[in-house]
């Protein structure tokens, strides 16, 4: 039962992220998937990029307004997690696109993400993501 509340959560944290031009995300409502000081690391590129949740929500908003992000798709593909009584871990395997028609291939990447209950509800404490290279692929095992 714990496990469907995370994968919930897990669904309705990508499904808010995601966007069409016509339609920004309401960055607002992503607040409430994360524990108070949550922090959020993007290591794709050379350098890790860390943010605190409401950075990355400022950064966010602030591609938004300028036009640098116009839309973004990202969907849950595979997933993994591990409960320990208020404690979790998600392996989570994700797809995602800036395209309006997103290409029948679309870039992947894994995202580990750590849980918190607090009283009955699952936040989100931390989550780590690198995007997929010709380097790193993604362990098919994850996807099936």
């Amino acid at each position: 039962m714990e496990t469907n509340a995370i994968d919930l959560l897990t669904y309705e944290l990508y499904h808010t992220l995601s966007f069409r031009n016509a339609k920004p995300p309401k960055l607002a409502e992503l607040r409430k998937f994360f524990y108070e000081g949550g922090i959020l690391i993007n290591n794709t590129f050379a350098q890790p990029i860390a943010f605190s949740t409401a950075s990355y929500l400022k950064a966010l908003e602030s591609q938004i307004a300028i036009g640098d992000l116009k839309q973004f798709l990202q969907r849950e593909i595979g997933s993994k997690t591990e409960i320990f009584d208020k404690i979790a871990q998600r392996t989570s395997v994700y797809e995602y696109s800036f395209a309006e028609i997103p290409p029948r291939k679309m870039p992947r990447g894994i995202n580990y993400m750590q849980f918190v209950k607090d009283g009955d509800t699952w936040r989100v404490s931390s989550m780590a993501w690198n995007d997929e290279n010709e380097n790193h692929r993604v362990p098919a095992e994850l996807v099936a």
